[in-house]
């Protein structure tokens, strides 16, 4: 091989989740062989607990790397795509996590020698997937105020673990007849609505946990909204009637509200959580506004 050869190679960051129960200790240079097979030079780069964004942007300043991989789950997926769509280089996906939601709204493959070597052997063909700004970072999938984060906040890990997202589900059920209802205000687009309500969401992408369950209808990752779900039973009837209609996948107007919105902003002078993709913060404001086709990922 001339040093021509070696001018075209393509170079690849595998950004991996080390905490992932089925990453062994060698998993890394697995993922390297892999990518050498398929003509690419690759290096990978270990997430750490905390915010990984500003250290993703940095290893793709360092080199010329022409596509980003996300190894993990939706976490380590969000952090990718933010520092994808800041530095504009193209990303892919190697589903590693409980829940994979993203890789499962795109149609990926699951097992992570098909979905690398459909991302490296598919490059450069991408789709344009939307990501939403959040507060101070960004958010893949959706972000809560109210019930929703109060239930992620105290969610034992291990039901975690087994169901994602699901588990705040699962364990919200059981508390759902006594969530309190607080008073927020709803900017949307610059309209403003004054209401009560159990939780308000504002989701990018449709997929609880579990699949085939979603927050609501036509909610996809690619549309260029963002959707606010307001969920707002006022007795113990209504309360199941949530329930019911996150599975029937209905929003009926009352008890459940959707629109969708380009920005919102939600003010909540009570309520002391909100949670952005499963993360908990302290904070009674929500602001987000949607990146359309901020990310290219390879499908």
């Amino acid at each position: 091989m001339g040093p021509h050869h070696d001018a075209e190679r393509r170079r690849a960051l595998f950004v991996v989740n080390p905490a992932l129960q089925r990453t062994g200790s060698d998993f890394g240079r697995r993922l390297l062989e892999l990518a050498g097979e398929l003509g690419w030079e690759a290096m990978v780069l270990e997430t750490a607990a905390g915010l990984n964004v500003e250290a993703i942007g940095a290893a793709l300043a360092r080199r010329e790397f022409q596509l980003v991989l996300a190894a993990g789950g939706d976490g380590t997926v969000a952090e990718v795509m933010a520092a994808a769509h800041e530095r504009g280089i193209p990303m892919g996906i190697v589903p590693l996590g409980t829940a994979n939601i993203v890789a499962r709204e795109l149609g990926l493959p699951a097992g992570w020698r098909r979905a690398t070597r459909r991302a490296l052997e598919r490059f450069p063909t991408t789709r344009a997937v939307d990501l939403a700004r959040v507060n101070d970072g960004y958010m893949a999938l959706a972000a809560g105020i109210g019930f929703d984060a109060t239930v992620m906040r105290h969610t034992p890990p291990v039901l975690k673990y087994w169901f994602g997202r699901a588990a705040y589900f699962v364990a919200g059920a059981w508390w759902l007849p006594g969530a309190p209802l607080f008073e927020c205000t709803i900017r949307a687009d610059g309209e403003e609505i004054r209401l009560s309500a159990v939780v308000v969401l504002v989701v990018n992408a449709g997929m609880l946990g579990a699949a085939p369950f979603r927050f609501g209808p036509n909610i996809a990752i690619d549309d260029g909204w963002l959707d606010i779900c307001v969920y707002r039973p006022r007795t113990l009837l209504d309360r199941g009637g949530v329930l019911w209609n996150i599975f029937r996948q209905r929003a009926n107007g009352d008890s459940m509200l959707q629109r969708k919105a380009r920005s919102v902003e939600i003010i909540a002078p009570d309520v002391q959580w909100n949670e952005v993709d499963g993360e908990v913060y302290p904070g009674n404001v929500l602001r987000a506004e949607i990146v359309a086709g901020g990310v290219s990922v390879v499908v």
